[in-house]
């Protein structure tokens, strides 16, 4: 019999704190001598065994490299032909935004792998027809900024050949952080040099040292489409008429501008041949003592009749009507904007004593009006035509404008109300609101998918139910039913019912959020730590 399969006169005191006397220590030492000879004995043997299976190791890993070599030599990807290759690494560039200058993405990537593809991707002009150039700020006077000054003039030179490799293709190009110009090899003069194949242009940074790019006009923008604008710190055009060339090119189609103190109907932009528009046009306060710039209710219903060629719209309401404020219902006369997709209409200043009857928007899918609350509630998919989507906070309506709304688009199929304001003076979104949208009204006929939560919803869960059954018997029942309740509003557990509508295929989500206020122990936790970290 083995020590193994043997019993020890110490298997009670085993894994115990037990102490054992001089004696037994003995009788331990003596119990283990034949054991600990016959473990070295086995830890010979599997070192001769381990040093066998090295050697096969390293033999196998030799030959595979060998014969991993042989069989690269006839890889299908060795004789893809050229203009087949240059498909595939126009296919590897990011769709979402310009191609970064990233030694791990493409096109920097593909002349990484070997010589032949390098040779192909630098001869591929249509690889380096776009570009994200971040400029780097320096500081010689801040050791944080230490050898700033060489990575610069390495970017500007990179930029350079970057430019170079697009050879005439149009350019899509987009700078962030020009906060100043230090060099004649700032991308800012680079981009002059290619001014005439800009297409799409996107500007980050002070207005000052964006001047030499919106100077340009259509004999040096030829053929930009698109064009958006972030600026930091207040905007005056008026001391410098020149600063808004850029935005007189006829071909300029799309247009986002973030910035300060302008009013935007002032620009010379070629409004009827917008196709897109984001406008945050945010007022400041003058050397005077006025507010200058922004957009109220009024001036975003100018822009929207300006731009009968719309296909998608965002604007932010940024300044409140010197009178009474009734928001967009201000002007009565037709806006027809026939192809309009998306219709995005932001800001905490506006109300909606009335929907806008006079606005004709027949191919709407999505609409979006006020500060939507999304971070607990999902955001369902936007649905194919005739149906549309509308994403709405309350607080932006009356209860009888928000059914005005509703009335206006029978097609909505998915409906999101919920709110990022912090309070709310009114609650719109109620029990009774809830039993508008049910039999025998004839609202929303078309609604699929249900979402509601945040400020300005405080429905019971009674009502709640009452509405999902009421809306299951519908010649067009809910797919998708997701709240968000007030724990003081709970009256029932209402998910069992819920699920019982899942076999007709109900995917139904309930929450609740307690409004009081709670004791944080980690507030401020994060400001805390930096002090602690210096």
């Amino acid at each position: 019999m083995s020590f193994v399969d043997s019993v020890s006169p110490f298997a009670e005191k085993l894994g115990t704190n037990y102490v054992p006397s001089e004696q037994e220590i003995k009788a331990i030492r003596d119990l283990l001598a034949d054991p600990t000879e016959e473990l070295a004995r086995i830890k010979a043997e599997i070192d001769e065994m381990d040093a066998v299976i090295g050697q096969l190791k390293a033999k196998h890993a030799s030959l595979k490299t060998v014969i991993d070599a042989h069989r690269a030599l006839i890889s299908p990807i060795r004789h893809t032909p050229e203009d087949v290759l240059r498909e595939i690494f126009v296919a590897c560039l990011p769709t979402t935004h310009n191609a970064l200058i990233d030694p791990s993405e493409a096109p920097i990537l593909l002349g990484g792998i070997c010589r032949h593809w390098r040779a192909v991707a630098h001869s591929t002009p249509m690889l380096w027809s776009s570009i994200h150039i971040p400029i780097i700020s320096i500081d010689d006077e801040n050791p944080a900024f230490e050898g700033t000054v060489e990575v610069a003039s390495k970017l500007e030179k990179f930029v350079e050949q970057w430019l170079k490799r697009s050879a005439t293709c149009p350019l899509a190009v987009s700078v962030s952080g020009i906060y100043r110009i230090d060099s004649d090899g700032h991308p800012i003069h680079q981009l002059l040099d290619v001014s005439q194949r800009l297409r799409h242009l996107a500007l980050e940074g002070e207005v000052t040292a964006l001047l030499p790019l919106l100077r340009l006009g259509p004999d040096s923008l030829p053929l930009l489409q698109s064009i958006r604008v972030h600026s930091r710190g207040p905007v005056s055009f008026n001391a410098d008429p020149d600063a808004t060339n850029a935005f007189k090119i006829p071909s300029l189609a799309e247009v986002s501008l973030s910035i300060l103190s302008v009013d935007p109907l002032s620009l010379p932009l070629k409004w009827s041949k917008l196709t897109r528009l984001t406008l945050q046009c945010y007022p400041s306060w003058t050397q005077n003592g006025q507010l200058e710039g922004g957009l109220d209710g009024v001036g975003a219903l100018e822009v929207l009749r300006k731009c009968p060629n719309l296909l998608r719209c965002e604007l932010r309401l940024t300044k409140r009507l010197d009178e009474d404020d009734t928001g967009l219902a201000s002007n009565t006369s037709l806006i027809t904007l026939p192809h309009m997709d998306t219709l995005i209409l932001r800001g905490s200043l506006f109300h909606l004593p009335n929907w806008i009857p006079h606005l004709a928007v027949p191919k709407l899918r999505c609409l979006t009006v006020g500060e939507v609350y999304t971070n607990r509630l999902s955001t369902s998919p936007t649905p194919s035509l005739p149906y549309m989507k509308a994403e709405i906070d309350p607080d932006r309506f009356t209860a009888s404008s928000l059914l005005e709304l509703l009335e206006s688009f029978p097609m909505i199929s998915h409906l999101r109300l919920s709110s990022d304001a912090y309070s709310s003076d009114t609650i719109v979104v109620d029990d009774a609101f809830l039993e508008s949208l049910s039999p025998p009204h004839n609202l929303c006929p078309a609604l699929t998918h249900f979402t509601a939560g945040g400020r300005g919803v405080e429905f019971s869960d009674a009502a709640a139910l009452a509405f999902v059954k009421a809306r299951m018997v519908m010649p067009t029942p809910l797919q998708q039913f997701e709240v968000e309740f007030l724990t003081r509003l709970m009256q029932i557990d209402i998910m069992p019912e819920l699920q019982s509508f899942s076999s007709s295929g109900l995917q139904a989500t309930v929450k609740y959020r307690d409004s009081r206020w709670k004791f944080d122990p980690r507030e401020a936790l994060l400001e805390q730590s930096f002090w602690f970290d210096q």
